[in-house]
């Protein structure tokens, strides 16, 4: 029923003319080079025009070699559009990863306008609580009350063996809620896990090649919980935005839709 629904959107979309490119969301590919080639591949096929990564794209990251296999193995995607990344706790040298990705213009937070829709990717590897310089940041851009899709690499809500390690939950959704704000995207657990408070979605999308984690830790906004290698894929038709989760063998392993963005 997922795929019909997704195959019908897909068919109106090209029919009236008016759908999104496709968007590209994945991360933790770090360390078993075979599935994050796999990743990709699946990925390419889609053939998005704007890709993000939760973090995590390395085992250490603080040496060239592991970025020039990263892009090695990314090129059937760079080839087809750019990959925004959120720094991961595995990007261990802060220099070399903005040396890799110039179009982040030296800043490890950021936003992205990608066809009108706006998306926010932090560094969660730096401070965010309030009164932090980023958490101001912040602050400021979601004062305009655009429509916004959140990237960061740690989680806010969580099952996985990480969880909310950080203490995110504390104070982040309070900012993030009565905002713009329709989604947040992490990874760092080794997972596939969507949630939902107070009207925004919280994703955990961090199956991109690092080892599967079980799930450990409390997480009572939880809807769906997978132990599977996986990538998203968005269209927007609208005012709504159509989210499909596939394993990398092309099975439809989540689907769900975000109004009013």
């Amino acid at each position: 029923m997922k795929s019909i629904r997704f195959a019908l959107l897909t068919l109106l979309c090209l029919w009236v003319g008016s759908v999104y490119a496709q968007i590209a969301i994945y991360g933790d590919t770090r360390s078993n080079e075979t599935t994050h080639r796999q990743v990709v591949q699946a990925i390419a096929a889609h053939k998005p025009k704007i890709a993000f990564h939760t973090g995590d794209l390395n085992t250490k990251g603080i040496a060239q070699s592991e970025y020039d296999i990263f892009f090695q193995i990314s090129q059937p995607l760079t080839d087809l559009c750019p990959i925004y990344p959120a720094k991961g706790n595995h990007e261990r040298s802060e220099p070399l990863f903005l040396s890799n990705f110039p179009a982040l213009n030296g800043k490890t937070y950021y936003t992205v306008m990608h066809e009108g829709l706006r998306f926010i990717v932090l560094d969660s590897t730096r401070e965010l609580a309030p009164n932090s310089e980023q958490y101001k940041w912040l602050s400021s851009v979601l004062a305009d009350s655009m429509a916004s899709i959140v990237m960061l690499h740690h989680p806010i809500f969580s099952s996985g063996a990480h969880g909310d390690e950080l203490g995110l939950s504390l104070y982040l959704p309070g900012l993030l809620s009565g905002s713009g704000v329709k989604a947040v995207f992490s990874g760092h657990d080794h997972n596939y896990e969507r949630s939902e408070y107070n009207g925004i979605s919280y994703i955990v999308s961090g199956g991109g090649g690092a080892p599967m984690r079980e799930s450990k830790t409390a997480n009572p906004h939880s809807l769906i919980f997978l132990l599977e290698n996986h990538y998203i894929i968005a269209s927007k038709l609208n005012d709504t935005m159509d989210f499909t989760v596939y394993s990398i063998n092309g099975d439809i392993l989540d689907s769900f839709i975000i109004t009013g963005i």
